[in-house]
């Protein structure tokens, strides 16, 4: 289970974090979203979760370990993972040596990328897996610059699927997604997540998304948790409705 304990980060005088405590996981493969308007702490608590921030006091916990002090990368090999709203990718490389950078480096191997022997089957079964999974194989030759925006965020996703992770933290996959690519982007990224176990954690604005895919709903206001709780609390918790929709009862 993945679990900020009381986690508090401030920026000047503007708490972004008001002491935090809420878990992700608690059944494997759980599909989280964090919802809660502008300004409510959702970037700042992943990026308390994942080591780009530090907390100014709390505790971020991986399966009971305390790993608060432990860097991202160091965090990745622990099986935490994140995928940031804006796409990184190695633009003139193709989609099959994208995602091979990234099973490689999990496997610390990344010096060999162009001088693959035999002894990295394993790793070439692992890049050929996933991008079947992510339906990417028409795409795999070629080169990241070329694809479009709902085939980058698969891309995206799928490499962060590289690293082999436990949790997954998503920050808008389906921000600047057409309308017609994104039921499909977030469909593969839901059947890849139950398919491998993974509990993903996702910073989502669309509220029609969060009410057909998440198992759980955490909705931070002013820095703090609101609430959680199953998905229909976007429709019975009014208080909600009003911070996230403008809704008066």
């Amino acid at each position: 289970m993945l679990r900020a304990d009381s986690l508090r980060k401030s920026f000047g005088n503007v708490r972004a974090t008001d002491d935090v405590s809420v878990e992700f996981g608690k059944e494997t493969g759980e599909m989280v979203f964090i919802v809660g308007p502008n300004g409510a702490g959702k970037t700042t608590l992943v990026n308390l979760l994942t080591g780009h921030l530090t907390p100014d006091s709390g505790r971020v916990l991986l399966d009971d370990e305390d790993v608060t002090g432990l860097s991202p990368d160091e965090r990745v090999h622990a099986g935490l993972v994140r995928s940031f709203q804006v796409v990184k990718l190695f633009e003139e490389m193709t989609v099959r040596e994208n995602v091979r950078t990234a099973v490689l480096s999990q496997h610390r191997l990344t010096r060999s990328m162009f001088t693959l022997r035999d002894g990295h089957q394993e790793v070439e079964q692992t890049v050929a897996g996933l991008i079947d999974k992510f339906g990417l194989a028409e795409h795999a030759d070629t080169v990241a610059e070329e694809l479009a925006h709902g085939t980058r965020k698969l891309l995206d996703v799928a490499m962060s699927f590289g690293l082999d992770p436990d949790y997954l933290l998503l920050d808008e996959p389906t921000a600047g997604v057409s309308t017609r690519e994104k039921a499909y982007v977030i469909d593969t990224i839901a059947e890849v997540s139950r398919e491998e176990g993974v509990t993903t954690v996702t910073i989502e604005h669309d509220m029609d998304i969060v009410s057909e895919y998440a198992d759980r709903v955490v909705a931070l206001h002013q820095g703090g948790v609101h609430g959680e709780g199953p998905p229909d609390i976007l429709e019975t918790d009014d208080e909600l409705r009003r911070l996230l929709l403008g809704v008066e009862q």
